[in-house]
């Protein structure tokens, strides 16, 4: 009977190291199509808010680690408007939706859904906004026949009232604008005088959403009854009508701020701060100053 030569592989070793080999390269794939590492990104800003909202030591010695996505929504995989963006690939209507959706999304969830004070206090009320992603819409997408060259707005505000979240007991229309239904947003946007537009194809945009700040009440010791004022109604009059009256698209619109998607305001939850929900705005520095951000909470 032979011997077995020392250093010889069996075939049971060859098949275990085959298996492992397939096995190794199955999760490096689902590594990739999960993207761990960009959402890893969202992890780090949100974290990054909770903990700025707990800190007890002031407000600028706890940095925020938020950083700006680039996001291409495409149909054919091309985009030719932006360098190395992450590709998110529609074939329908609903998949363009869906995707944009998404994008609102986490920028609600990153900044802490209304609930944390990220900001802390300031002499006087302003408004501070954080771009979470600049967006292309592919012209290859303007090749679904569904919408018949130009995205409407309404269409798409219309659609999250069918799209149900995952990880919540909502639709994404009540996540992003506190109204469950559409027949209540709408009825709000005639309310405040407003219209929809429509969505261009290869131009640009930022999903953004912003917070007010508080006024400090230590800031305004001594001031007097103009003071007090101030504090017991920081809000009246302030960016909650302003901002929530905007149109969207055209060049008629109140603030003279075009070409974006409505955002609803909200009141903090059990915070004195106020929220601009995510909105969908025109990629300019125009569209910005006319905001009135007083800063820009993410990096580029």
């Amino acid at each position: 009977m032979m011997k077995k030569i020392k250093g010889e592989i069996t075939t049971q070793q060859i098949v275990l190291l085959i298996i492992l080999l397939v096995s190794f390269s199955i999760i490096l794939f689902l590594l990739f199509r999960l993207d761990i590492g960009k959402e890893s990104d969202k992890e780090i800003c949100h974290n990054s808010v909770v903990m700025k909202g707990l800190s007890v030591v002031p407000s600028e010695a706890v940095p925020l680690k938020c950083s700006r996505t680039y996001v291409c929504i495409t149909k054919d995989g091309s985009c030719e408007k932006m360098t190395s963006p992450e590709i998110v690939k529609a074939k329908t209507k609903d998949e363009v939706y869906k995707a944009l959706a998404e994008e609102m999304a986490n920028c609600w969830w990153m900044f802490g859904e209304g609930k944390v004070d990220y900001v802390g206090k300031d002499l006087a009320q302003n408004l501070y906004c954080s771009i979470c992603s600049q967006i292309v819409l592919d012209d290859s997408i303007s090749d679904i026949k569904e919408f018949n060259g130009i995205i409407e707005q309404k269409d798409f505000y219309a659609s999250l009232e069918k799209i149900q979240m995952v990880d919540k007991n909502m639709n994404y229309l009540e996540y992003l604008t506190s109204y469950s239904t559409f027949s209540s947003f709408e009825n709000y946007m005639n309310k405040e005088g407003t219209t929809f537009g429509n969505f261009e194809f290869n131009k640009p945009y930022f999903v953004m959403m912003g917070i007010n700040s508080v006024v400090g009440v230590w800031k305004w010791a001594g001031i007097g009854t103009v003071g007090l004022g101030l504090i017991a109604a920081p809000f009246t009059g302030g960016y909650s009508l302003g901002i929530s009256a905007l149109i969207i698209g055209g060049s008629g619109t109140v603030g003279g701020i075009g070409g974006y998607f409505i955002g609803t305001t909200v009141k903090g939850d059990g915070i004195e701060n106020e929220f601009l929900r995510p909105v969908i705005m025109e990629a300019d520095a125009n569209s910005l100053k006319k905001f009135g951000c007083e800063d820009i909470l993410t990096s580029t």
